[in-house]
Formats: C-alpha cells, sequence, structure tokens
C-alpha cells in the first residue's frame, strides 16, 4: 500500500515539475498571465508511446504587446546557450519577434530529451502564444515527422 502510494504522488508530482527550472515555468504556473486566462493541457504516459515521449504539456493564451515581450523573453533565456546553426533549434522570427521555435534543451533528464516550443500568432485580441514542454526519447527528427515539419 505504501508503494502504491508512493508511486501515485510520484505520477502527479512529475508533470507538475516537468519544466520546473525553466524561465517559462512561470508561465505554466501562471504567475505572468494569470491561471484563468490559460488553456492547459497534460498528457502523459501510454498515449504518447507512439511519439517515444512520456510528457507533453501546453499551454495556450491571448496576450498584448507587453505580456507577449515578457514571454518571449523568458523562453529565449530558456534558449540561451545556443545558435541558429544548432540542429536541436528551429527558429523563425517575424517583424523582429519571435513567432515559432522548438529548442532541444541540452540538459536531459535520465535518459529523456526535453523540448520546449513556442508560436506567437497575431490575432484579433492581441497575440496568441502557444507554449509546448515535452519530455521523452524522442529526436528532433522524430518530432519533425511527427509534425510533418521537414
Amino acid at each position: 500500500m505504501k508503494h502504491l502510494l508512493l508511486t501515485l504522488l510520484a505520477c502527479i508530482a512529475l508533470p507538475l515539475a516537468a519544466q520546473e527550472g525553466l524561465h517559462i515555468d512561470k508561465i505554466f504556473r501562471g504567475e505572468v498571465v494569470g491561471e484563468t486566462a490559460i488553456k492547459e493541457s497534460l498528457v502523459k504516459g501510454e498515449s504518447l508511446a507512439p511519439y517515444k515521449l512520456r510528457v507533453l504539456r501546453t499551454a495556450k493564451f491571448t496576450v498584448g504587446e507587453a505580456r507577449r515581450d515578457e514571454v518571449e523573453t523568458l523562453f529565449e533565456e530558456d534558449m540561451k546557450g545556443r545558435n541558429d546553426d544548432d540542429e536541436n533549434i528551429e527558429l523563425e522570427y517575424r517583424d523582429g519577434h519571435l513567432y515559432y521555435a522548438i529548442v532541444q534543451l541540452t540538459d536531459t533528464r535520465k535518459g529523456q530529451h526535453r523540448y520546449i516550443c513556442y508560436q506567437c500568432r497575431k490575432t484579433m485580441g492581441g497575440h496568441g502564444i502557444t507554449l509546448v514542454y515535452m519530455e521523452g526519447k524522442a529526436s528532433l527528427a522524430d518530432l519533425r515527422k511527427t509534425f510533418k515539419k521537414k
């Protein structure tokens, strides 16, 4: 019984701590945009096995210029130390702002790759942003195949 309880607690804590240590964790915790403004999803376990992932966490929200700049800065802080020539990163800027990014983080967790993704699209209400945190054995090439990005 004690073992089962510890296993359940670990399963609950893993997704909450998955992006811990990253600047964008503040966004997932609702400290930048506010929890009620974020549409969040969390997928983990066997349903991700075909994609070679074990955690997929997304946050979608719409913000104005100032918050967009703040979110972009936090994401770019997590990208530091990388450059455009790195094979483990894809970046696209439009009008001087980050539009799309997928970044393989340099640290791993028990042999698991970690990725952060960002997309920002101009909307009628401001800027629609999608942040994604992924963790698993998938390579960037695997993710490109999955998402049809060549």
